[in-house]
């Protein structure tokens, strides 16, 4: 890293996100930790974003403001964040989420003290569309472990909510694993293929606000196969098998770790489990695409033919 490197960057995807934005790029530029870039992507929005993230950007050269004129997807805009980044380290901010002042500095200061730590990660605090504290939450993962295989069971449940993609970790191996693949829970996949680079820390303090609102993603699209639309709006039309691709991905992500003989097939044994656990959601991924094929098979064939 040269004298110009920032310590940190903080990387915001985001597409039609003027009703909070600025709210997001506020947070950030009152830390306490002042070292840090700002890379705002852009996603071909049509509302306001690009005017506020340009008037941000002149203001403050720690800003920097990329933008595609078209849509390719929230996948792709979390991997282009990624790309962009200079810092030694890296988190991701939504554009309707907000960090405590002292966000920064107390994640900052575990990473440069803790070689073996891959991700620092806060408590958490839920507020509402208007910023006022819901409730409290806690990430509830074992991921301290010196063992890859205990931290990737952590990481490959599916009962955690994956706000720890918003911590913040070393940019060189982030940039090695994958990053919100194209398919519902690639951000779970890529949580838990950090976890085999190092473990996981849990700041005590309750330093990241999470917003819940009516627009949320998630509350427009619900279910996996909607959010395909989401994350890869080409491929929104094509036949996927969410959980399927889910399991192939932790496959591939433990043949790419730096892991010895026995911790790779300790991780292989840790899937077979996953399968195990997991074999409803697999079964209805094919039950779904059977139903989905046979609606479009009786389509096609209740269309009137065409006159010869």
């Amino acid at each position: 890293m040269n004298s110009n490197t920032p310590r940190v960057t903080v990387a915001i995807p985001v597409y039609n996100g003027d009703n909070y934005v600025h709210e997001a790029l506020d947070s950030v530029l009152a830390q306490t930790f002042q070292d840090f870039e700002i890379v705002i992507s852009d996603n071909g929005s049509t509302d306001r974003t690009e005017a506020i993230c340009r008037e941000y950007a002149a203001r403050d050269s720690r800003i920097k403001f990329f933008r595609t004129e078209v849509n390719r997807g929230a996948s792709w805009n979390f991997r282009r964040a990624v790309e962009l980044a200079t810092g030694e380290n890296f988190m991701y901010l939504a554009h309707d989420d907000k960090i405590d002042p002292v966000f920064l500095e107390k994640c900052i200061a575990v990473l440069d003290r803790q070689p073996e730590v891959m991700l620092v990660y806060p408590k958490a605090i839920e507020i509402d569309n208007q910023g006022q504290h819901l409730y409290k939450k806690e990430q509830d993962l074992a991921a301290d472990s010196p063992k890859p295989h205990v931290r990737f069971r952590e990481l490959i449940r599916m009962d955690h909510n994956c706000e720890t993609l918003f911590g913040l970790t070393r940019t060189a191996i982030r940039k090695k694993t994958a990053v919100h693949d194209d398919f519902p829970d690639g951000d779970r996949v890529g949580l838990a293929e950090l976890s085999l680079y190092g473990t996981y820390y849990r700041v005590p303090e309750y330093l990241f606000l999470h917003r819940e609102h009516p627009v949320r993603s998630i509350n427009i699209f619900p279910t996996r196969f909607d959010r395909m639309a989401l994350l890869e709006p080409q491929k929104a039309h094509l036949i996927v098998f969410p959980y399927w691709r889910e399991f192939y991905e932790y496959l591939r992500a433990i043949g790419r770790a730096p892991l010895s003989f026995w911790q790779r097939l300790a991780c292989y044994r840790e899937m077979l489990r996953w399968v195990r656990v997991n074999r409803r959601r697999l079964t209805g991924d094919l039950v779904h695409v059977a139903k989905r094929l046979v609606k479009q098979i009786l389509h096609l064939q209740g269309r009137p033919s065409e006159a010869q």
